[in-house]
């Protein structure tokens, strides 16, 4: 059953508890946490800054959970090299799935959990802010300069980020990406 629905049904049960009278439990359970499943095969120097990163939003945001495995998963992250020496980006297949391309001299201009903690940012909804974006927020990527080290997201980036998850599905489309092809 879709994540959607059960919290649809949830609130629904609730709300007729409350209209009938009934008590609600001291304590509600909270709802599992939406599964990333992510693989690092192909990560190379990269492997300790995304698990790192993944530490980092497991942290930040209680509603998901990245969640390595050991066999290729609808997330996979890459290291991969380029003449100019730049250019990490991801491709959004969907919520919480896709390719994060991490390119190796972007590691030797900025820290690299902060790249890892950035583009997984985009795999959890959040779209690149442009210049002049502070260095508190993770998704200012290199507008806030190699300088910058943060690697933690803020109240508003998290807050974000949980939002579309209580809205959404792993797999459901983002705006400003196209639509998944393997739904």
């Amino acid at each position: 059953m879709p994540r959607r629905m059960v919290k649809l049904l949830t609130a629904v049960l609730c709300a007729s508890a409350v209209v009938a009278g009934s008590a609600a439990p001291a304590q509600a359970a909270e709802a599992e946490p939406e599964v990333i499943a992510i693989d690092l095969l192909l990560a190379g120097s990269y492997t300790d800054a995304v698990r790192d990163a993944m530490d980092i939003w497991n942290d930040a945001v209680p509603g998901i959970r990245f969640v390595e495995q050991d066999t290729p998963a609808a997330l996979r992250v890459k290291e991969y090299t380029t003449a100019t020496g730049t250019g990490s980006h991801v491709y959004v297949n969907g919520l919480g799935r896709g390719w994060v391309y991490l390119e190796t001299g972007d590691a030797t201009v900025y820290r690299p959990s902060r790249i890892a903690v950035h583009e997984l940012g985009h795999i959890l909804s959040l779209p690149d802010l442009g210049p002049g974006s502070p260095c508190s927020k993770v998704m200012s990527g290199a507008w806030a300069g190699p300088e910058c080290t943060n690697d933690q997201p803020d109240a508003e980036e998290t807050a974000a980020v949980a939002a579309f998850f209580a809205a959404y599905d792993v797999g459901d489309p983002v705006p400003g990406w196209p639509d998944p092809v393997d739904r």
